[in-house]
């Protein structure tokens, strides 16, 4: 709690000061324009750490998104919350939709605090994976007194059927968000093109430019926005370049595209100094199962005249391992080096030490210390989950829906597992949203397919067992309602069998009477290759005939 503390202390006069990056942290970047100076910037911002997604309330929001007065910082709501009360009712907001680049959790985006707000749960819901833009007068769909959701304006939402506008004190803030994002992460290939572009540059569509450029003017750098920066810049070790220097924004996209960037205040960076990491700041492993493990990534830049010299101590240092003592000085100098260190934590509870980082003819500072925390919990206990009928039905999407389980009594996030079918053939893919969900809404679906889904829970990594299956016709609701409900579908040159609980006996029969194959036991999903031909599915739970037709 300290540190919460001194951060309502340290917002309470950033009035008057100014956020800094460490010098030599942009140094390259003089002289450069246009892609030249957006690439510059990719490689200086794309090499950073990743965070706990789980635990972004208690380590990082904490930290970047408290007001003086002890309530979260709520760019989505004027809905007042303290953060000794917890969080309830908010979310894990990812400012730049994460459906995006596809939702993986593996790319570095899912957990980078640029784009991550605490967010009013109501609020996030209706902003949904909808463009930044502006709103119609009259098409306003979801109004809280902070933020619109609505019609775009003529020219607007890049072929979307709604936009989210955020509050005009934060339109900047937004804009800075997504230039940042399209820069850090321009080697992603965007699944939605609202207003991303694919390509290295400019990254961002027509309209969307003109749009932020407008929002980036009027609304300029704020104190807030410059505390944050520095915190994130603790946190995960990279910086928001157009927070720090706003003019950028002109010169890879606005009124000097074409000139060469050039800065005066730029800080060169002297001989004998660290960059990369801050001194004194914090990785935090988060929350893992007792016997797993978890490993994180932090950048080592600087200008070095030796090597570098690394080592971990403290109370369980034997927690926390790094597979080299030693950084040649020419890694650290030349695109930095990239340490990995690893956390498998020897026994229950919070878990601490220290890295060390000397030598390597460090001056002003003759060595660095990062500290490394972990907290380690017993194996959960998971319930199984009961997934519900499929709500609000269009030609293109639905609502799914479930119930949260008894245990764990947290969850850290739910998984839907989405197929769809078509022609005979199946796809599947997995959508991730908070724990505090108990519904996703599913859009731009395939208006001829049919599809089904089942959840899981999330905690401390591990996940339950799959819940029973919904089906969804997007013509009408099909559940699959039978006390031991199966599904059989035609896929590719056989039949996918799913059930949501244990079917013994399962018989597949041809149209003479034979029993082609049998399972003696099935939970879960089967794909059993057969020759063309209809046939017959049924089992001891669920004794009314299925009948399929493989074509192939």
């Amino acid at each position: 709690m300290r540190r919460i503390i001194l951060l309502f202390a340290f917002i309470a006069t950033i009035f008057t000061i100014e956020a800094e990056a460490p010098k030599g942290y942009y140094a390259g970047i003089t002289g450069l324009k246009d892609s030249a100076l957006k690439n510059k910037l990719y490689e200086i911002i794309s090499d950073h750490s990743a965070n706990d997604y789980n635990g972004l309330f208690k380590l990082s929001f904490c930290y970047t998104d408290v007001r003086s007065d002890g309530t979260w910082w709520d760019m989505y709501s004027n809905i007042a919350r303290n953060v000794k009360n917890g969080w309830s009712g908010m979310n894990r907001e990812h400012s730049f939709p994460k459906s995006w680049w596809g939702g993986s959790q593996d790319v570095l985006a899912y957990t980078d605090l640029n784009h991550l707000y605490p967010s009013d749960a109501t609020a996030n819901g209706a902003k949904n994976y909808y463009p930044l833009g502006e709103v119609s007068s009259t098409g306003i769909t979801f109004d809280n007194g902070l933020v619109l959701v609505g019609n775009p304006v003529e020219g607007q939402g890049g072929g979307s059927r709604y936009v989210f506008e955020p509050a005009d004190e934060y339109k900047g803030d937004f804009a800075r968000t997504y230039f940042y994002m399209v820069t850090c992460y321009q080697n992603l290939t965007w699944k939605y093109t609202y207003m991303a572009k694919n390509g290295s540059y400019p990254t961002l569509q027509g309209w969307a430019i003109d749009l932020l450029l407008k929002w980036h003017r009027a609304d300029p750098v704020s104190p807030k926005e410059t505390a944050r920066n520095d915190e994130v810049y603790k946190l995960q070790y990279n910086r928001n370049p157009f927070i720090d220097y706003p003019n950028l924004v002109e010169y890879i996209w606005g009124s000097k595209k074409g000139e060469p960037f050039e800065d005066s205040e730029l800080p060169p960076i002297g001989d004998g100094t660290l960059i990369s990491p801050e001194n004194n700041s914090t990785i935090q492993f988060g929350d893992v199962v007792y016997g797993d493990g978890r490993t994180m990534i932090i950048p080592i830049r600087g200008q070095l005249s030796a090597n570098l010299s690394l080592k971990i101590y403290g109370d369980n240092a034997s927690d926390f391992t790094i597979p080299t003592t030693t950084i040649p000085w020419t890694d650290v100098n030349t695109g930095g080096y990239d340490l990995i260190i690893s956390f498998t934590p020897t026994d229950l509870g919070e878990r601490k030490a220290k890295l060390l980082l000397y030598d390597g003819g460090l001056k002003d500072v003759t060595s660095y210390v990062v500290n490394l925390t972990g907290m380690a919990h017993e194996l959960p206990t998971f319930d199984n989950i009961t997934a519900l009928a499929a709500t609000d039905v269009t030609s293109n999407s639905f609502r799914a829906n479930w119930n949260a389980p008894a245990n764990p009594s947290v969850i850290d996030y739910y998984v839907v597992n989405l197929s769809e079918y078509e022609g005979g053939n199946m796809t599947t893919r997995t959508i991730t949203t908070d724990g505090d969900d108990t519904f996703l809404d599913i859009d731009d679906l395939n208006t001829a397919a049919s599809y089904s889904y089942t959840v899981q829970s999330s905690r401390f990594g591990r996940l339950s067992d799959e819940s029973n299956i919904i089906f969804v016709n997007l013509s009408g609701i099909s559940t699959i309602d039978s006390v031991c409900p199966m599904v059989v579908l035609p896929i590719g040159r056989g039949v996918c069998i799913r059930c949501s609980d244990t079917h013994t006996n399962v018989r597949i029969i041809d149209m003479t009477g034979r029993i082609v194959k049998r399972i003696a036991e099935l939970r879960g999903e089967s794909y059993e290759l057969l020759p063309y031909g209809a046939y017959l599915v049924v089992s001891d739970q669920s004794r009314c005939p299925v009948k399929v037709l493989v074509r192939e």
